[in-house]
């Protein structure tokens, strides 16, 4: 059978996902099981508590990964972009999603039915040692994220989230303007506070002249400023 564009070997985004260091015969089967789909903003990819039946690479578009936390108020955990997995596991006891996953623009992905998936990931070593990082990662980030919450100040907490969605929403240096796809809401379900205070905090920063934002359009961030806010290092005792 030809290869075409739709196949891993030849996909640009293989090389920013875990496929990438897997040989020929893996991605030829992960190419042959998968669908292609979509899901439209502010949809629901899974939720938590359903049950894991498929493997998601994600092609084009954000989505939110979110815990539901206290008085059903969620708490993100992190933004899904190009390359990313979603609905991996590692062993039968990780039958149900922990989380949930909302499209915050459109998303193009493809779909690997997890049984597929399994026996494609059991005959490769490759793929397999990449799922158990993508799983050490995953443990990683919330642990950050726990730190995160439990000592950061809301204004270290802000600069973060705006450093996070300028790199996710591919703002480079030469770039003066990026649009992001959150709302102050968001933002403040990322940093675990109220959006109340995340609209004092970027009017602050805008007073300060580290950012200019109009809506979702941020037209200016001063990268090396915020980074000094949100990476700040309390001197010892």
């Amino acid at each position: 059978m030809a290869i075409t564009q739709h196949d891993c070997i030849t996909c640009k985004i293989r090389e920013c996902s875990i496929l990438n260091e897997c040989d020929k015969d893996t991605l030829k089967a992960i190419s042959k099981f998968k669908l292609t789909k979509s899901l439209a903003k502010g949809k629901r990819l899974f939720t938590e508590g359903d049950p894991v039946e498929g493997v998601c690479f994600i092609k084009k578009g954000f989505l939110k990964v979110e815990l539901n936390g206290k008085e059903d108020r969620p708490l993100i955990l992190k933004i899904a972009a190009k390359g990313n997995v979603l609905g991996y596991r590692i062993n039968a006891k990780h039958a149900v999603h922990t989380c949930s996953a909302t499209a915050v623009t459109d998303v193009q992905y493809c779909y690997v039915p997890y049984a597929l998936f399994d026996k494609i990931s059991n005959k490769s070593t490759v793929l397999r040692n990449q799922v158990i990082n993508l799983f050490i990662d995953e443990l990683e980030l919330i642990k950050k994220k726990a730190l995160t919450l439990a000592h950061k100040t809301v204004r270290e907490k802000v600069a973060e989230a705006i450093l996070l969605l300028a790199e996710t929403f591919s703002c480079e240096n030469e770039e003066p303007a990026f649009q992001i796809s959150f709302c102050r809401q968001d933002i403040a379900d990322l940093v675990g506070t109220t959006k109340e205070q995340v609209s004092k905090i970027i009017k602050d920063f805008e007073k300060e002249g580290l950012i200019k934002c109009t809506a979702k359009k941020f037209s200016y961030l001063d990268l090396v400023s915020l980074n000094k806010i949100a990476f700040f290092k309390y001197p010892s005792v």
